[in-house]
């Protein structure tokens, strides 16, 4: 596995999971994380470690368990740039189970992540979440 091979599987690790703690290990301070096809009630668009870190600390504590399941981390002739492919097998803390794919574009600069594009279903995110109404 290459050096950025290995940190993106880190990288999804901490982003899955947490803790806050492990970002400004892994997450540029002017980190942009884009979800593309992000369900009504969840950001398209997150600028700065410190708003990520705020956003997803009440995703992270949602959760009893996360496990990626096959992983497939592609380099790009772009230096840099990941292409990952994935599945998560969630438990909500509610204790109902969870699951997605993902095509994930990851874009590293000096060891640490500087964007985070995550493509994913948004129907099962509505479904566990109850989430209707306007994107914010």
């Amino acid at each position: 596995m290459t050096d950025l091979a290995k940190l993106m599987r880190e990288w999804l690790d901490v982003v899955a999971l947490g803790p806050a703690e492990a970002w400004p290990d892994r997450a540029a301070e002017d980190i942009v994380i884009r979800l593309p096809f992000a369900p009504p009630g969840v950001a398209a668009e997150i600028r700065g470690r410190d708003e990520a870190v705020a956003h997803m600390a009440p995703v992270w504590a949602g959760k009893r368990s996360f496990e990626w399941r096959d992983v497939v981390i592609r380099q790009t002739e772009e230096p840099g740039l990941l292409v990952t492919t994935a599945r998560s097998e969630v438990v909500l803390a509610s204790g109902q189970p969870y699951a997605n794919g993902y095509v994930i574009l990851t874009r590293f600069e000096g060891g640490k992540v500087v964007e985070h594009d995550e493509y994913f279903n948004p129907l099962p995110v509505m479904e566990a979440f109850g989430l209707t109404g306007p994107r914010s």
